[in-house]
């Protein structure tokens, strides 16, 4: 009787476990369903790619957590290859913020596509990497072959190497916005580097924890970064959402101002076009001089103005608040 309710409980944990993977899955079907991030997905396909591996692994964990399929060794083989696959993506798409050339693109892709070669073969039909899965108390974990190092050097490998990718396209970006691209990009990613670290310290010290219970949700977050930064306008929208960004401070300049003048069309009270465009070219105005420093040169030459507007504009500014 208690190894009934032992069994029963052990089941309901587990279904339980799939819920990450089920919203992960739930997301992903929400990003294909939005027709901007469609066309961004079709024109991206190394993008694509980690979302189709993404999905898959979240397939594959909601159908073992779930109890749908009793030999879970027919599932572990799969999910440890499309494990390796989208490390492969995520170094590749590391490799192409760094804005290669083609040859050069080509050249990587082609390595990276050559190692994959060598592994999955090890993975899928031998026994080298991977033997079998074995039940636990609440999950199904992997029994290791021999070789299982191999699958733990080249996924460490492509997170490190795609890290210091990332980092590297940083320190290389030519203006201020790419550069928050590829730190947010960064910062993105984090999650899954610390949860894959600490799981690794937890088995190693004994404790009985599956990565893939945290992976879904952690590498959702670098997709969603990834994609809907992929042009400026993309990447502006999104840094308004951070709180306490100079982006977002900006974007709320304006729009307070806008909609102070706004609010004036819809009651009896006249307005002037001129005061409320000047307005808006005051904030303008004001937040090129803090990209560039204060230089009304640079920020003359940003806002295709000549430097004398500027101050024009400055000074009409100051006389009007003086008033």
């Amino acid at each position: 009787m208690f190894q009934m309710e032992s069994n029963q409980l052990t089941t309901e944990f587990n279904v339980i476990l799939a819920i990450p993977s089920l919203i992960t899955l739930a997301i992903i079907f929400c990003l294909l369903s939005i027709k901007r991030s469609r066309a961004l997905l079709w024109e991206n396909f190394l993008i694509s790619g980690l979302i189709v591996a993404l999905a898959s692994m979240n397939l594959l964990e909601v159908i073992t957590f779930g109890n749908l399929i009793g030999n879970f060794s027919l599932l572990i083989k799969p999910y440890y290859a499309i494990a390796i696959i989208s490390c492969s993506f995520f170094l590749c798409l590391s490799w192409r913020l760094n804005s290669p050339s083609e040859s050069t693109q080509r050249t990587f892709y082609l390595v990276v596509i050559l190692a994959n070669l060598v592994v999955l073969p090890l993975i899928l039909f031998t026994d080298a990497i991977i033997t079998g899965a074995v039940r636990t108390s609440y999950t199904v974990s992997r029994v290791p072959g021999d070789q299982y190092w191999i699958f733990q050097i080249y996924s460490l490998v492509c997170i490190l190497v795609g890290m210091i990718l990332i980092w590297r396209s940083y320190a290389r970006a030519n203006n201020p916005l790419d550069k928050k691209r590829h730190i947010v990009i960064f910062y993105s990613f984090l999650p899954i580097v610390i949860t894959g670290i600490s799981v690794l310290i937890l088995m190693q010290l004994g404790f009985d924890i599956n990565f893939s219970i945290f992976l879904p949700l952690s590498t959702l977050l670098f997709v969603i970064v990834y994609l809907f930064t992929e042009n400026r306008s993309d990447l502006f929208k999104f840094l308004v959402n951070i709180p306490y960004s100079e982006e977002r401070a900006a974007y709320k300049e304006v729009n307070d101002r806008l909609i102070e003048y706004l609010a004036r069309t819809q009651t009896d009270e006249k307005i002037s076009l001129k005061e409320a465009m000047g307005s808006i070219e005051k904030a303008f105005i004001a937040r090129a001089l803090e990209l560039k420093g204060g230089d009304h040169n640079l920020a003359a030459e940003m806002l295709s103005i000549s430097m004398s507007t500027i101050y024009r504009k400055e000074d009409k500014s100051a006389a009007n608040d003086a008033k």
